[in-house]
């Protein structure tokens, strides 16, 4: 469904950056939510598990640490903060990631960081800085969760492959466009980059489901 906000997102993007509106024109516009069906701290170890993974791999580690160390298809920090690295390893998570959950739950369970309540009141830059003072949680799973959990509007990962890739594609690049390239052009796309860069995201999707 197509609400009228997000036509007014997908126009004003076209007449923002024309050669993006070429794409868009041919695209459905997307809406970038707030995720209330997860806690804070399950989508913090899904980015921490996405870390450096194609999305079917991360996937699959985080539905099995689930199984394997949730209750009723959730995780909880107070479980998690009381677990072994190798509780967690054997579930297919690394050992540099399975200390960084454990640290960010035990994090949570201590309320040495906001709770997504506290966090719907902060500013992005702030929440950046909180999260990453954990140990293995570094900008860009902070900004993921700024996107997929608190559905912040105007957040850009720029050294993120598959925003690299999805650029390439979008604006006819043949090479991979640097973060600082992809920066200085998303300031035409303020303060709706969070659609773009699902767009991005989309658009590499949509070449590996046609090839």
């Amino acid at each position: 469904m197509v609400l009228p906000f997000m036509k007014n997102i997908k126009n004003y993007l076209q007449n923002q950056d024309e050669l993006l509106g070429e794409y868009l024109n041919l695209r459905p516009a997307i809406e970038v939510t707030a995720n209330h069906n997860i806690s804070l701290f399950q989508a913090l170890t899904k980015s921490i598990v996405s870390q450096q993974l194609s999305g079917k791999a991360a996937t699959t580690i985080f539905q099995r640490l689930v199984t394997n160390m949730g209750q009723s298809g959730t995780i909880s920090p107070g479980k998690i903060a009381v677990c072994s690295p190798e509780s967690l390893r054997a579930c297919g998570v690394s050992e540099n990631k399975a200390r960084t959950i454990i640290s960010t739950a035990r994090e949570i369970v201590e309320k040495s960081i906001p709770d997504q309540v506290e966090m719907e009141t902060m500013e992005d830059t702030d929440i950046i800085s909180c999260l990453t003072k954990i140990k293995g949680i570094g900008r860009w799973t902070a900004e993921m969760i700024l996107i997929f959990k608190l559905g912040r509007p105007n957040v850009m990962p720029a050294t993120d492959l598959g925003i690299q890739k999805g650029y390439a594609l979008i604006f006819g690049l043949k090479s991979k466009p640097t973060p600082a390239m992809i920066l200085d052009r998303s300031r035409l796309w303020e303060p709706y980059r969070s659609t773009v860069a699902l767009h991005c995201w989309n658009a590499v999707d949509d070449v590996e489901w046609s090839s």
